[in-house]
């Protein structure tokens, strides 16, 4: 069987961010990008690599910056205050050490995991 399409989605705790048990828990559902995922795609960490983790893209929504820059957004993305910064701070951090600078939009790309590692892989 063909290998599937990857998403990387590291940790990054300089900015709270440490996506891999908020996707298996169902905490994290969607992620944030500048283009659309469709699909199945397995998960990519830095590091590690392949993760097992098989995701299905079922819907992709367009969101202006002033939908997607918010705590309760920063939060449900799996963003984690750290250091006197909000959520929200290191969601804007994040998106600056990607692409600059915030974009005037993003795609919220709604995921649901599809197959996960066998315990103890």
């Amino acid at each position: 069987m063909a290998k599937l399409a990857t998403i990387p989605m590291s940790p990054m705790p300089e900015f709270g961010y440490d996506p891999i048990p908020l996707i298996l828990s169902g905490e994290k559902v969607h992620t944030l990008r500048k283009r659309r995922c469709f699909g199945c795609k397995e998960i990519t960490v830095r590091a590690k690599g392949r993760t097992g983790i098989v995701v299905e893209f079922y819907q992709q929504e367009k969101l202006l910056l002033s939908e997607y820059a918010t705590e309760e957004f920063a939060h449900a993305d799996g963003l984690r205050p750290t250091n006197h910064r909000s959520a929200k701070a290191n969601l804007i951090r994040l998106l600056c050490f990607f692409y600059n600078a915030p974009s005037l939009y993003m795609y919220c790309n709604h995921f649901r995991v599809v197959e996960r590692p066998e315990e103890g892989d």
